[in-house]
């Protein structure tokens, strides 16, 4: 993977975007009904986003 940018070169870029974990609905129902849930139940979910790509021709 390279780092650098080369204005000779045809190219494309994109933008990540990650969102601070939250909650899930089942950590939700955990807190509200006072229950433990087992460690295989996920308690916080990540959303992502990407961009349209972004097309650089020099």
């Amino acid at each position: 993977m390279r780092n650098s940018f080369d204005g000779s070169e045809l190219a494309f870029y994109y933008l990540r975007v990650l969102e601070i974990p939250t909650p899930v609905w089942t950590a939700y129902d955990a807190k509200r009904f006072g229950i433990t849930m087992s460690k295989e139940v996920p308690m916080t979910t990540q959303e992502r986003a990407y961009t349209s790509p972004i097309w650089y021709i020099p």
